[in-house]
């Protein structure tokens, strides 16, 4: 298992082109956001947390499928369905690695966005436990979209089929971030919860076997 977690971050370090994909989008559709609201701070502070959301997807979408498919053509994935190690554990330390290294750097910046959102520094903190909560169901969802889509190069394809499986996280990350609850333990909380638990849990074990009936 740290032999794979080496693997992945070294990998992460040799080509972190997608990292870089991964900012430069978000930063690209936050600032779009931010000028479609023309100055208006009322306006800039209810479409702040829609724009988090949509930027951080986004730029989810746009890395996701680009690691997936190139451990395949590169013969990663082959290396791996021999290993000793099962393939669910191997798929789902891959998508830990990329969401530590993809998703929390996004996360860490998202505080100074939200204040120029004019978002309330009281509901910062609560607002960025929620992404850390509820943004882990979007890589893991995306790694098995991608697993399914593999012998498939198309971004389109890809795009589509995903973003309704991201319908269920975004709505209730907008939902508990726009919530007036500071209980985090309310309701609309432990759904976000329930959803990202069900997601991590269930994602690996699609993500390999769609691996495996490729190769088959």
């Amino acid at each position: 298992m740290l032999n794979i977690l080496r693997l992945e971050f070294l990998l992460v370090i040799r080509s972190g082109s997608h990292v870089v994909l991964a900012f430069s989008f978000f930063l690209f559709f936050i600032l779009l956001f931010a000028l479609s609201a023309f100055g208006d701070n009322f306006v800039l502070s209810n479409i702040g947390l829609t724009a988090v959301w949509l930027s951080l997807l986004m730029s989810i979408l746009l890395t996701l499928n680009k690691v997936i498919h190139e451990d395949y053509e590169s013969g990663i994935l082959d290396y791996l369905l021999i290993a000793d190690i099962p393939l669910e554990v191997t798929m789902f330390l891959k998508t830990i690695v990329h969401w530590v290294s993809v998703v929390i750097p996004l996360i860490i910046i998202i505080p100074v966005v939200l204040i120029t959102f004019e978002i309330s520094s009281d509901h910062i903190l609560r607002i960025f436990i929620v992404l850390l909560c509820g943004s882990p169901s979007l890589s893991f969802i995306g790694t098995m979209i991608s697993c399914l889509t593999l012998s498939n190069r198309s971004n389109f394809l890809f795009t589509t089929i995903t973003i309704p499986f991201y319908f269920p996280t975004l709505l209730l990350g907008i939902f508990c971030c726009s919530s007036s609850t500071t209980d985090l333990f309310a309701l609309e909380y432990l759904l976000l919860y329930a959803n990202t638990l069900f997601t991590v849990v269930l994602s690996p074990y699609i993500s390999a076997y769609a691996i495996k009936l490729n190769y088959s």
